[in-house]
């Protein structure tokens, strides 16, 4: 289906070029056609974005840094930006490993938790297509990461007890320290 949007689009693309090179187009004419034909680059540009591959996404996120060195660019935000996306999808695993429910509640121990770093996955993908990320405040970071303080780092959780994952503990602590130093 992605494919068959984008050739649509880059018949669309075709069509607009072919006629913009054909005489007798007034400066007016001429200009719509022009605006339409950047008006669906930036569509396929964008649609070729949102279906990339994370692999992909932060393999150009790490370009435009080498770009923006070469340019004398402050480079610091971006490579919060790569960093923060390598860790969030290095963690994930972690955070899954101790999501279940715990007597009875109605959601996942991690849920919250789970939701944030998906959303800050997304927003990093959407500001990396446009501009620089927001990253979250420190109380946005803190509400997130509740589950892990007050219950799986101070080890409240009986069943957790068993399975004995200092892993988890660890990388979801850097995640934290992490988000925390951003904010």
């Amino acid at each position: 289906m992605d494919k068959k949007i984008l050739l649509y689009i880059d018949k669309v693309l075709t069509n607009l070029r072919s006629h913009i090179q054909r005489e007798g187009l007034n400066n007016r004419e001429r200009d719509k056609l022009e605006l339409r034909i950047e008006v669906f680059e930036e569509i396929r540009k964008a649609f070729e974005w949102k279906t990339s591959k994370e692999e992909n996404k932060q393999s150009k996120r790490i370009f435009q840094l080498a770009k923006s060195r070469e340019q004398g660019l402050d480079v610091k935000h971006q490579l919060n930006e790569i960093n923060l996306y390598s860790k969030i999808r290095e963690v994930i695993p972690y955070i899954m490993a101790v999501s279940y429910k715990i007597n009875m509640e109605e959601k996942h121990l991690t849920e919250d938790l789970l939701n944030f770093c998906e959303k800050q996955l997304e927003i990093i993908d959407h500001s990396s297509y446009k501009n620089k990320v927001c990253f979250p405040s420190k109380k946005e970071v803190e509400e997130a990461f509740k589950c892990y303080t007050e219950r799986i780092k101070p080890n409240k959780i009986p069943t957790l007890k068993i399975y004995k994952q200092p892993e988890v503990n660890k990388k979801i602590e850097e995640l934290y320290k992490f988000f925390l130093s951003l904010s």
